[in-house]
C-alpha cells in the first residue's frame, strides 16, 4: 500500500465519526473542520512513525504539517526520501 492510501485509510478508520460523511481528499481541512484535534494529531503521529519507520522531529510538530491529508503525505514522503 502506498503512503497516500495508507494515510487516507488510517484517517478514515480512526476519525470516521468526525468525518461524518465528508468526502476525504488531499485538500480536506482536518484541523480547521474539527476532524482531528490535538489528541488526534498525537495518535496520527504515532501511526506515521510506527507504520513508516520514520521520526518526526519536535520542530515538525506544527499544525500546518497536519492540516490536510495531502500535506501529511508530503511530510511522510520527505521523511522517507531523506533516509
Amino acid at each position: 500500500m502506498d503512503v497516500r492510501s495508507s494515510v487516507n485509510s488510517y484517517i478514515r478508520s480512526e476519525f470516521d465519526t468526525a468525518l461524518a460523511g465528508t468526502q476525504l481528499s488531499d485538500d480536506t481541512q482536518l484541523i480547521e473542520s474539527g476532524i482531528i484535534d490535538s489528541l488526534g494529531i498525537m495518535k496520527l503521529l504515532q501511526y506515521l512513525e510506527d507504520s513508516f519507520s520514520i521520526r518526526i522531529a519536535d520542530d515538525e510538530l506544527r499544525p500546518e504539517n497536519f492540516e490536510t491529508p495531502g500535506i501529511i503525505v508530503s511530510l511522510v514522503e520527505r521523511k522517507l526520501s531523506s533516509r
